[in-house]
């Protein structure tokens, strides 16, 4: 840890940001939150995305320092503008409750779409629920059990296995007029019922 200090002290970025995770987790030294969000800060300075999204955590969660989710959205901004997957997907979050920034789904479909294309499990799985419940999209169930069968393959077994249940006890398997099962493709609300 001695020479880690030394080379964080010296304005070493890598330095920096394995120090802060050792101080976070407290990794053969005391947890101490507050020296792991100053060296993540320092790191985040430097352009290190990862850092800027830990940083982020650590302004949502209040360790080290005090609690801002406007603060928390602006490290992840600057770590999703990176392409940083995991700060697309917490700061789609943050615009789908509005936590720090204005409430947008829109805003909050187009972050789930950056960060699943990157192969994010939770990205998947959220940008799912958008198209099952029509936020910031058209709703599609069949675009939105296309992405949750996606992100049960990704490891987003159990919630999303829940929310294809949900669509598939929402929406008609069996044609009442065939009187057989059917498989509904690329269908929305509009095309099953004709309103919205």
């Amino acid at each position: 840890v001695a020479m880690l200090t030394e080379a964080a002290a010296q304005g070493h970025m890598e330095a920096q940001i394995y120090l802060a995770a050792v101080y976070e987790l407290g990794r053969g030294v005391a947890q101490d939150h507050g020296r792991a969000f100053e060296l993540y800060r320092q790191a985040a300075q430097q352009g290190d995305a990862l850092s800027q999204f830990n940083l982020g955590i650590m302004y949502r969660y209040g360790r080290g320092c005090e609690q801002s989710d406007e603060r928390a959205a602006e490290w992840w901004t600057k770590a999703a503008e990176q392409g940083a997957a995991i700060a697309q997907y917490n700061l789609g979050e943050a615009y789908r409750e509005g936590q720090g920034v204005p409430q947008s789904y829109e805003r909050a479909v187009e972050l789930y779409k950056l960060s699943e294309a990157q192969g994010h499990a939770k990205a998947t799985t959220s940008l799912g629920v958008c198209y099952a419940n029509g936020w910031g999209v058209d709703q599609s169930y069949a675009e939105a059990r296309r992405l949750f069968e996606l992100a049960v393959v990704r490891g987003q077994a159990e919630e999303a296995t829940g929310w294809l249940q949900k669509i598939n006890h929402t929406t008609p398997s069996v044609c009442p007029l065939l009187g057989q099962r059917v498989v509904l493709g690329g269908l929305n609300t509009t095309a099953l019922n004709g309103t919205r």
